[in-house]
């Protein structure tokens, strides 16, 4: 997505996405400041799936403003049920000023120079905002759910599928009390060998954290190994000790 590789995403610099404006990835301080509750909310709604949004959309119907035929894409709903909560989005994901056109029903992002000067960056709209929602998941290194139907070889096995699809509790995730983020924030800042710890790791971007705390996890599992390699006879052939593996990328 316009030219970005994860290796710019470690970098906690704004993005500058084309028709866009400036994406920034938020900090575990930005994140505490806004509350961690309204951090997920918000990126429930970033990645809600086309099925999803529409479940939440209102019918197709005369809009209360005359420039908006329409209210059933996931922006129009926000922009004229809960313009608050959009506003809310764009403020804490953007490093761009913003203003709202009438005209477009769109927002306007400006960025500023050093002298002052205003400029324009893009808009976000009803005919972009899922390409917003995108850009700001890819920058957090969150991936997006997919909408596209599985294949399937008869007709049984999709019909199997509808139920489970539609089954409640199929829907239900149970989320691994150990991997909570701020469980996560203690086991990384407790005996960290790179000086990351409780006082410092707030300045750390969402992805640098994640990113870091995955190669984290990695040297644990490095050290473990080396400590049975030079204590124990765990390995039966040297060749099955690769101390080396820490540098293996994780990424690729």
């Amino acid at each position: 997505m316009n030219g970005y590789s994860s290796f710019d995403y470690l970098c906690n610099e704004p993005f500058l996405i084309n028709g866009i404006g400036s994406i920034r990835c938020p900090t575990l301080r930005d994140i505490r400041r806004l509350t961690y509750l309204q951090f997920c909310f918000y990126l429930n709604m970033l990645s809600a799936s086309t099925e999803d949004s529409a479940k939440l959309c209102v019918p197709e119907t005369e809009s209360r403003n005359h420039q908006e035929g329409n209210t059933k894409s996931l922006y129009g709903l926000l922009l004229y049920e809960n313009p608050q909560l959009l506003l809310g989005i764009l403020h804490f994901f953007l490093s761009d000023s913003i203003e709202f056109d009438r005209d477009t029903s769109s927002f306007l992002t400006f960025s500023q120079d050093r002298e002052g000067n205003k400029h324009f960056n893009g808009h976000i709209g009803s005919d972009n905002f899922n390409l917003f929602c995108d850009a700001v998941l890819c920058i957090m290194g969150i991936q997006k759910s997919e909408d596209r139907e599985p294949k399937f070889k008869n007709k049984h096995a999709a019909k199997l599928y509808e139920k489970l699809k539609n089954n409640p509790l199929s829907k239900k995730k149970k989320q691994d009390a150990d991997y909570s983020l701020d469980n996560m924030v203690r086991k990384f800042c407790t005996h960290n060998k790179s000086g990351i710890n409780i006082l410092n790791v707030w300045d750390m971007t969402y992805y640098q954290f994640i990113s870091m705390f995955g190669e984290y996890q990695n040297a644990r599992q490095c050290d473990f190994n080396d400590m049975m390699a030079a204590n124990t006879f765990s390995y039966k052939k040297s060749s099955d000790y690769k101390p080396l593996d820490y540098m293996r990328n994780t990424d690729a």
